[in-house]
Formats: C-alpha cells, structure tokens, sequence
C-alpha cells in the first residue's frame, strides 16, 4: 500500500510541475495556449487584429502587462512585458529560455540575446521592467521589429 500511495504522489508531483509548462502561452505557442494562459491566470485578455497578425495583451496581476503576437497562421511570433515584475521567463520563452540564460551570463542588469532566429531584450529598474523576445524569420510580411511594443 505504502509503494502505490508513493507513486501516487509522485505522479501528481510531476504532474503538477507540467501543467503550468503546458498551460503557458510562449514564443512559437499557438492561439491555444494563449487561452489555457489567460484562463491559468483568471487575466485580462484582450485582442487587436493588425494586418496580417493579432496582438493578444493580458494583464496580470499586479500590474504586469504580456503582449503576444499571433500570426494569422496561428504562431506566436513576438512577446512584450512590462510591469512591476519580470515574467517567467522560462514559460514566455519556451524551447528559447536557454538563449536568455546565455545572454544572463554575459550582464544580468541588461538582457540583449540576438543569432539568426531570435532576439531578446530586457532591462529596467526594480518596480518597472520591459522587454521584448521576437522570432524575425516569422514575422508576417511587412512587419519590423519596430511594430513590436
């Protein structure tokens, strides 16, 4: 009995570790995983269609701001933040959360990671942090990285 409840409790452990990594929007998600974000939350989340892509913002408490842009083919291309705080980045960032760590090496005040497929940016002051992470070679066409805010 002792054996089957341990493995119970494993089990839920791991599953309880994998759920938010599951249910988090991230750069390269989809409009799914967008949803199971804001509904993990209980955000604020509100859409701006633009030509050729979608900017789904949600606030989260408290007063953390994430914009993701959505493509009109499904992929998140870009994420923004701006608040209080830093976002997990390990969920926003997905399979390119290495690449941040990479770029936290070299200066931990000034985030700026760039290579062929991505860019990350993020900096600021205790209390009001921005950044931005986007995907170039996805970017919808006639979109620069100037229209990621």
């Amino acid at each position: 009995m002792k054996i089957i409840r341990t493995a119970l409790v494993t089990i839920f452990s791991i599953f309880l570790l994998v759920l938010p990594m599951v249910s988090q929007a991230e750069l390269g998600g989809n409009l799914a995983s967008i949803n199971l974000e804001q509904k993990t939350f209980g955000s604020t989340l509100t859409s701006s269609p633009q030509t050729g892509y979608t900017i789904y913002s949600q606030n989260i408490n408290p007063g953390l701001v994430i914009k993701e842009y959505l493509t009109n083919n499904g992929n998140v291309f870009a994420v923004t933040w701006k608040g209080p705080n830093l976002p997990n980045f390990q969920v926003v960032l997905g399979s390119y959360y290495s690449n941040y760590l990479t770029a936290l090496q070299n200066n931990p005040r000034a985030i700026f990671f760039q290579d062929d497929n991505i860019v990350i940016e993020s900096g600021g002051v205790m209390g009001g942090y921005v950044g931005r992470a986007y995907l170039p070679k996805q970017f919808p066409a006639g979109m620069t990285s100037a229209n990621i805010q």
